[in-house]
């Protein structure tokens, strides 16, 4: 029988008797996946110059009820005391964007984070708003945007936080796509 003694071995790597047996984990998910290909493209330069039109959807502003812009939103929806808060958040997220939007991968990834929270907020929170308090559209917005955006998102490369991530909401309302105001709030 074939015996190995390693009891005073040294090496630089491991010290493997036979096989080595190593876990690779490729990316999980969509946002995973583009966070790597965004990661090739950073440390190559691969910059672009257009942007896709799913994006540059998002930075057309469209005010269908005729209230433009954040400010006239927060106080339309009785949330002015949000509004230097907010002005500083959406400002974090759009340095962010423009940062990044340089790249195709990144642009991708705005699109799914803005299109998820669009959609979250019109379809999920937006037809409550009139039946719930101002904390709980909050807790909403926290649980069904902000925490699976910024978990999905997490990466050394680009940072996203909670405050960000809360910018871009602000950043999506200035734009006219959110809202939180109805007609008029049943709980204030």
């Amino acid at each position: 029988m074939n015996s190995v003694n390693q009891t005073n071995a040294c090496a630089d790597g491991d010290i493997v008797g036979r096989d080595k047996i190593t876990k690779i984990e490729s990316p999980k998910g969509k946002i995973e996946k583009l966070l790597l290909r965004l990661k090739e493209q950073y440390d190559a330069s691969d910059e672009t110059k257009i942007t896709i039109d799913e994006l540059a959807r998002y930075h057309l502003r469209r005010a269908q009820d005729g209230v433009e812009g954040l400010e006239n939103k927060l106080i339309a929806a009785n949330m002015y005391h949000y509004y230097d808060d907010a002005i500083e958040k959406k400002e974090m997220f759009v340095k962010l964007l423009e940062r990044w939007s340089l790249y195709s991968s990144a642009q991708m990834i705005f699109v799914h984070v803005l299109a998820k929270a669009e959609t979250e907020f019109s379809h999920v929170i937006y037809p409550e708003i009139p039946k719930i308090s101002e904390g709980q559209m909050n807790a909403m917005i926290m649980d069904r945007i902000v925490n699976p955006i910024v978990e999905e998102c997490s990466s050394d490369l680009m940072i996203v936080s909670h405050n960000i991530v809360f910018g871009m909401v602000y950043w999506l309302a200035e734009q006219c796509f959110i809202r939180w105001h109805h007609a008029q709030r049943a709980i204030a």
